[in-house]
């Protein structure tokens, strides 16, 4: 099971008593996200986010909307949990999408009826998907696991061939389903320290704040402060010239990653604040794998890109 197939069989499960079938949506998503409710059958209202990531929502829908979908950034959770709850009143089912919050102490709303997500941002794993039905048991039966995609994730770790994990990824992007998980990835969860990888992930991200001795400019943190409850995906930053600062990091060997493009089915304003994010957010890992002498040297290398 990948993050979207455990986002689909959700809403399989939601749509069986669901006669309005309309979500309400972030702008800032992954096309990954939103295909599972194309799939399902759901209209979709969006919400608009600023520039910290806080999500702006709209109490005149509540009324219009049978499914809300929520989503905590890269760890850090910057929704209203007040409209959360006059959602929840008035019969909204409340879903989240937990792949970058799950780690969080408070990266799970606890009005939350659904909540489904991958682990593969957070380890290496070929099944990472999850879901979770708050109250009950999901009647929607699981598929068997699906093996072409499955061997090509574990080929894949055993070669680092990109080539190979785009056309695993690609396959499942247009055939995903409710796909069950294989043994190997279920044993490899239920054995993880997470408390290390919580631990060690805080702790680079606050030495790479910390090492930010110098103002920066052309490139600024998104979330410059690190909150007591969030555990951090990646460290996020805001580049004026993205390509520029993604070249100058794989220059010095640091890998960077843009979460997401925009997606077939989301249509943000030229000027808004989710076409910015779209146009210059750009990600670096801080996570177990580095030290927080790794991200002293992303910190120098950072301040030298902006002193430049």
């Amino acid at each position: 099971m990948s993050g979207r197939c455990g986002i689909y069989y959700c809403l399989q499960e939601i749509a069986r008593h669901d006669t309005r079938k309309v979500a309400y949506v972030p702008l800032y998503t992954c096309e990954t996200v939103l295909a599972p409710f194309e799939k399902a059958g759901y209209q979709l209202k969006f919400y608009e986010l600023d520039q910290d990531l806080h999500s702006i929502f709209d109490t005149s829908v509540i009324d219009e909307i049978s499914v809300l979908s929520l989503c905590g950034y890269y760890g850090f959770c910057n929704y209203d949990h007040d409209f959360v709850k006059a959602c929840k009143e008035k019969g909204v089912v409340i879903f989240e999408d937990v792949t970058h919050s799950m780690l969080s102490a408070d990266g799970i709303d606890p009005l939350c009826d659904y909540f489904a997500g991958s682990f593969r941002k957070w380890m290496g794993i070929d099944c990472g998907g999850f879901a979770v039905k708050r109250n009950g048991t999901f009647e929607t039966p699981l598929l068997q696991v699906e093996p072409t995609h499955l061997k090509q994730r574990k080929e894949y770790y055993e070669t680092g061939d990109d080539d190979i994990f785009w056309e695993g990824e690609l396959r499942l992007r247009q055939m995903f389903d409710c796909f069950a998980g294989d043994d190997n990835s279920e044993y490899i969860l239920r054995h993880a320290d997470f408390d290390s990888i919580c631990r060690t992930r805080r702790e680079n991200y606050a030495a790479l704040l910390d090492a930010l001795t110098a103002p920066l400019h052309g490139v600024q943190p998104v979330f410059p402060e690190l909150p007591e409850a969030t555990v951090p995906s990646h460290f996020c930053l805001y580049a004026e010239n993205r390509d520029e600062f993604q070249q100058y990091l794989a220059d010095y060997q640091i890998r960077s990653t843009v979460y997401w493009p925009v997606g077939p089915l989301v249509h943000p304003l030229p000027d808004s604040s989710e076409q910015y994010i779209y146009d210059h957010i750009v990600s670096v890992p801080c996570d177990q794998r580095f030290t927080p002498s790794d991200m002293q040297y992303v910190a120098q290398v950072l301040m030298d890109y902006s002193g430049n």
